[in-house]
This record gives structure tokens, C-alpha cells and sequence, in this order.
């Protein structure tokens, strides 16, 4: 179980991205476990997401 922090704790930017990437991570191994998704479905969510950010940006910059 987590341990609860009573007293704020500040994180430095890294360490805040390292602990998310190691949770989606951990996150992704159990749902392809338990098959729940499959690595075929896991890069085509990627791929689409990866996608939809690059036509926003495009977006984005043509508004400039």
C-alpha cells in the first residue's frame, strides 16, 4: 500500500517524469497481462495519439 505524506514534499521535474513513465509502465504490463489490451491495440492507440498532437500543433502554428 502507499505510504501517505503528511508534509508537503517538492520533487524535481525528473523525478516526477521518471515516476510517471515507471507507472505507465507497470500499468501497460498488467493490462496486456491480463489481456486486457493487446500490444497490436497499445500501438494503435499510440500511433493515433501521436497523430492527433501532431495535427494540433500544425494547427497551433498556422494560427501564428
Amino acid at each position: 500500500m502507499a505510504e501517505l505524506i503528511t508534509n508537503p514534499t517538492v520533487i524535481s521535474a525528473e523525478d516526477a517524469l521518471r515516476t510517471e513513465i515507471i507507472l505507465n509502465q507497470a500499468l501497460i504490463d498488467i493490462l496486456i497481462a491480463k489481456e486486457i489490451i493487446s500490444e497490436d491495440e497499445l500501438i494503435t492507440g499510440i500511433k493515433k495519439i501521436k497523430r492527433e498532437r501532431e495535427t494540433l500543433a500544425n494547427d497551433w502554428d498556422s494560427l501564428l
